[in-house]
């Protein structure tokens, strides 16, 4: 691969861009950027990078005002520290998605070096929402993960259990109407599993880390209302010397015992096993691993007993999920140039098949796509999506995503192969708190040449 350095000062932003290819000047060593998006957390801007100097392969950029984000395809990441480009020309070969890191320096200019490009197995495939949720009730960077409920009686009736990390939890009908507000705490990450052994019931358990107080709230779903109420026995107060972070549930179908998996911006993993108390929920810490840095988004796939966890620059681990295995891990995907994920990598889902097939999920925040896997054996990349502007429903397209959740299960006559939901970081049309995107399962499908399958039910 054909390596490059940009330097680039900024002392100024600007507003849009137009997606074009861009070109990579050989014979002088140039590479023009006409338009160039910085991405922040909050606020976001646009911006524009004139080139004023050159020398050799490197690149002198500056720039002098800012407006809004728009739309651009050339954009930096200044979260990941990742500058994208859609398309490149350069040394008379094309690169798609040409993706360059940012070398950390004390002082200006900027430095990249090229980590990696779009194969041909890796163009993004584009789906449309068709529902999107009331905006959360706090601005900046508050949404964060969802988790879908299934109506026992009626699957139109189901709903969805958000994180609101600000303050709590948000559930919302199929229809992105805002049924319960809980201000519990700052919950950053939610998960659910079905017949929870609790007195004398059986009950669809809920939880959440909650980083008030870096425990695990704990929560079941009232059918007869579809809210949320509280069935904690007391705080389950974590080990970790930093705050809470990610969280999943597992049920191990041969003991029929339940875990939750939380993890803290660390890498540490603890694992807990859930029990009922007279009619409330106690936990007992049984496992604890770790990896090298930041983690957050976990899934398991309580049928074949794999822990899926984000490491968020590094990739996608896959651990036994048994809390008497060993710690040992190995990477099923990468953010490096041999990978097909971009970094942080952040939310994570599974859709069932049947006992054995389905597919892994994985939200890639540094472009705002999503990869897609198979569920069995070495889990082979299957594909990446994004998700674009609506326009006949004014249903804005999806950025900067940190959560997801995906179901097989047909929720009535507008999801009847289950649904897709995702957050969205940026939303628009018009600008608004962030929400919860609504994706049909077969738009995906069709995309990527999945299969759909309703007549397997995880329960």
């Amino acid at each position: 691969m054909i390596k490059i350095t940009l330097l680039i000062i900024l002392t100024s932003i600007i507003y849009n861009a137009q997606a074009k290819t861009i070109y990579f000047d050989d014979e002088d060593g140039v590479l023009t950027l006409p338009n160039v998006k910085l991405i922040t957390k909050s606020p976001a801007y646009s911006v524009t990078l004139q080139q004023v100097d050159s020398d050799s392969n490197e690149i002198v950029l500056e720039l002098d005002t800012y407006r809004p984000i728009n739309n651009s395809d050339v954009y930096y990441d200044s979260h990941t520290e990742i500058l994208h480009i859609p398309q490149l020309m350069m040394g008379g070969e094309t690169y798609n998605q040409a993706r360059f890191q940012l070398i950390p320096s004390d002082n200006p200019p900027m430095r990249f070096h090229m980590i990696g490009v779009e194969s041909e197995n890796m163009v993004t495939k584009s789906v449309k929402a068709t529902v999107e949720t009331k905006p959360v009730n706090a601005t900046e960077d508050a949404a964060d993960d969802p988790a879908i409920w299934v109506h026992p009686q009626d699957p139109a009736q189901s709903i969805i259990i958000t994180t609101q990390k600000q303050g709590g939890l948000i559930v919302y009908d199929l229809v992105g109407n805002q049924l319960q507000y809980l201000a519990d705490g700052e919950m950053n990450n939610v998960d659910l599993r079905y017949n929870f052994p609790l007195g004398n019931e059986k009950v669809s358990i809920v939880t959440a880390s909650n980083r008030t107080d870096n425990s695990i709230a704990v929560y079941k779903v009232n059918s007869a209302t579809r809210r949320l109420e509280n069935i904690a026995n007391q705080a389950i107060i974590t080990g970790f010397q930093d705050s809470v972070y990610g969280l999943c549930m597992y049920h191990n179908r041969v003991s029929n015992k339940y875990y939750v998996f939380i993890n803290d911006k660390s890498g540490a993993v603890e694992q807990w096993e859930l029990y009922d108390n007279n009619g409330l929920v106690k936990a007992a810490l049984i496992r604890n691993f770790s990896v090298k840095s930041q983690v957050e988004g976990c899934v398991v796939d309580d049928k074949l007993g794999y822990l899926y966890l984000g490491e968020e620059l590094v990739g996608i681990w896959k651990f036994s999920a048994n809390p008497k295995a060993n710690n040992k891990g190995h990477l099923i995907d990468t953010t490096d140039k041999n990978g097909n994920i971009t970094p942080q990598v952040e939310g994570l889902a599974i859709y069932y098949l049947n006992e054995q097939e389905g597919y892994i999920i994985a939200s890639n925040q540094g472009d705002s796509t999503f990869t897609v896997y198979d569920r069995a054996g070495n889990n082979k990349y299957l594909g990446r999506f994004n998700v674009v502007n609506n326009l006949e429903l004014e249903i804005d397209k999806v950025d900067d995503t940190d959560g997801l959740d995906v179901i097989n299960i047909p929720l009535g006559e507008d999801f009847p192969y289950g649904v897709f939901v995702v957050q969205d970081g940026i939303n628009t049309m018009p600008t608004e708190n962030q929400n919860f995107k609504l994706v049909p399962w077969e738009n995906i499908a069709e995309q990527l040449d999945l299969k759909t399958s309703t007549s397997y039910i995880l329960q």
